[in-house]
């Protein structure tokens, strides 16, 4: 009896041993030590804010995630024909931005039900909206990239990878038939109808 409680102890010694050498080889996740391109947050890092970006912090490490390339969607940005009013296309509004568009789009009376009563073409897709209730790598804080977040992401596309030669929604609004998009063609910001079909990457803040 006494040797088994002595084999016994032994094997929960060892096991306890096991898991401390198994932890120490676990690699946490550092934002001082991530580069642009590499795996992070859910998704890959698009951008690491230098001195002068709105967002830079002396002596810490913050910037942008994109969503995995395979979480690439294509919506309508949403009403053609209404003003949302409020959006920025300056760094660090682009959740300010998602928020205040789907916002808009739920006060309408039954938008996404009679999306027809803002233009013959709206179909009730509403690429903030898709945004909002997105998910991935356990974060749920993603949205959509105000024009300026999104012109970094565009610097940094090669490194990113997994952008198509296409134009991209932003969460800005130029008016209250076009909303702002961005040319991975020549990089060129644009403005385009809201009820058109375009792809949307979306990132969140580390």
């Amino acid at each position: 009896m006494l040797k088994s409680s002595k084999l016994f102890i032994l094997a929960i010694s060892l096991m306890f041993c096991f898991s401390l050498v198994f932890s120490s080889c676990i690699k946490e996740e550092d934002p001082k030590e991530v580069i642009v391109g590499e795996p992070f947050g859910g998704g890959v890092v698009g951008h690491i804010f230098q001195p002068g970006d709105p967002g830079f912090v002396s002596g810490e490490t913050h910037g942008i995630i994109i969503a995995p390339v395979e979480q690439v969607f294509e919506s309508q940005w949403g009403c053609q024909g209404s003003a949302v009013t409020g959006t920025s296309t300056e760094v660090g509004f682009g959740r300010i931005n998602t928020e205040k568009v789907l916002a808009f789009h739920d006060a309408l009376p039954n938008f996404y039900t009679n999306p027809t009563q803002c233009h013959p073409n709206n179909d009730g897709t509403v690429a903030a909206r898709l945004t909002l209730n997105f998910a991935s790598g356990g974060f749920n804080d993603w949205f959509m990239p105000s024009l300026k977040e999104m012109d970094f992401l565009y610097q940094n596309r090669d490194k990113i990878g997994g952008f198509s030669t296409v134009e991209y929604w932003s969460s800005c609004e130029s008016n209250a038939t076009n909303a702002c998009v961005m040319s991975f063609i020549t990089g060129e910001q644009l403005s385009k109808p809201k009820s058109e079909v375009r792809r949307v990457r979306v990132i969140r803040f580390f």
